[in-house]
């Protein structure tokens, strides 16, 4: 068993290695898509300058206004493609980032395994103020918080960050045309502060990902009622929030890690396309339990009936490409574990979360229902 584990431990560094380099890569690659990316925006002002100004101009032979008309609409489909370039870039980047943290958080866990599979000291030594379990246990520290900051510079780079380079751009745009055709700077301009208030909307969800102030300020039902109206609004699905019984204060620790596995709870069953969600709080004296109750889209729309009857009839069908039957399979697995309510690997985290905190965790056997306990 030690031997496997070193192995495994070894093979992670490896792959951790192998990830940091690909990353490397990418990060240059971004770069310079990046800054031709920009060099060509350049070039389709100018080009759409040049043809503001030969329209202008009516004396301008048609085919000369044809042909600058031809290379504005080049220039205007090599940005379309160099943006999805840096799309396809920037997600493979945040795919790999995400196995890197992966096997960061791992890699730990899994030499200190090997190490008390070999009978090694360092990894039978009692937890105490200053012993190895506790450099390991502050090791661990320094590893979440890390993959914290990752996570929050990550969605920082998607959101917020992207809206205001967005908004740096749409204001160049109406600035230039301002000068030679105002009327149409006007309904430009109507359209930049539309993407500001998408932005001030964007940076206010995204201090609300990271840490509610409102948890700090009045607790967790005001929090929760809020967090599940903001789901609801933004995605579209029935989340309700209710509270039963006289509500308090838990501690600060027990307050902030019960919002994040409720939160994460209701995303979870949200991405398994659950037609609704009731977040209910019950408060007693000895508890305070949590239910989340999510209801299956299994069996209540027809419409979806009717979709994957089709696709079982044409997976039936023996001449059918293999290409299109691997597909069809793969959205059958995708439908079936949707199906089977809350995944396994979300249940185990939560549970890993819960236990320090001392919050009970259990799932009813159909997986559509959780519920979390902290005791009083």
């Amino acid at each position: 068993m030690n031997q496997q584990l070193t192995v495994l431990a070894d093979d992670l560094e490896r792959d951790q290695q192998t990830l940091k380099r690909e990353l490397d890569e990418i990060e240059l690659l971004l770069k310079q898509a990046a800054s031709e990316t920009e060099r060509n925006e350049s070039r389709r002002a100018q080009a759409e300058e040049r043809v503001g100004q030969l329209e202008r101009v009516g004396s301008t032979p048609p085919q000369e206004v044809a042909e600058a008309r031809g290379q504005l609409l080049t220039q205007t489909r090599r940005a379309t493609l160099m943006q999805a370039q840096l799309e396809v870039l920037a997600g493979k980047q945040r795919a790999l980032q995400r196995y890197r943290e992966r096997i960061e958080s791992a890699l730990p866990v899994v030499r200190l395994a090997a190490a008390s599979a070999a009978g090694s000291p360092a990894a039978t030594v009692p937890v105490t103020a200053s012993g190895g379990a506790a450099a390991a246990d502050s090791g661990d520290a320094l590893v979440a918080q890390e993959q914290l900051r990752r996570a929050i510079a990550r969605q920082m780079h998607d959101g917020p960050a992207q809206s205001i380079a967005n908004i740096a751009l749409q204001a160049q745009i109406v600035q230039r045309l301002f000068e030679r055709d105002p009327a149409r700077a006007a309904v430009e301009l109507k359209e930049l502060v539309e993407m500001v208030h998408q932005a001030l909307e964007a940076t206010k969800t995204f201090i609300f990902d990271v840490r509610p102030m409102v948890l700090d300020d009045l607790g967790l039902v005001p929090t929760l009622r809020r967090s599940a109206a903001e789901r609801s609004r933004r995605l579209g699905v029935a989340v309700r929030f209710e509270s039963v019984g006289t509500d308090g204060r838990l501690s600060t620790e027990v307050e902030s890690g019960l919002f994040r596995m409720i939160d994460d709870a209701a995303a979870a069953y949200i991405a398994l396309h659950a037609t609704s969600v009731v977040i209910r709080l019950d408060w007693s004296e000895r508890a305070v339990r949590t239910t989340l109750r999510a209801s299956s889209p299994k069996g209540e729309q027809t419409a979806d009936q009717r979709a994957r009857a089709t696709v079982a009839a044409a997976r039936r069908d023996k001449t059918l490409p293999d290409q299109l039957a691997s597909l069809i399979h793969e959205q059958e697995q995708d439908e079936a574990a949707r199906d089977a309510g809350l995944p396994e690997n979300v249940r185990a985290e939560l549970e890993l979360r819960a236990a320090p905190l001392g919050i009970a965790v259990a799932l009813s056997e159909d997986r559509w229902q959780l519920e979390l306990i902290v005791a009083r």
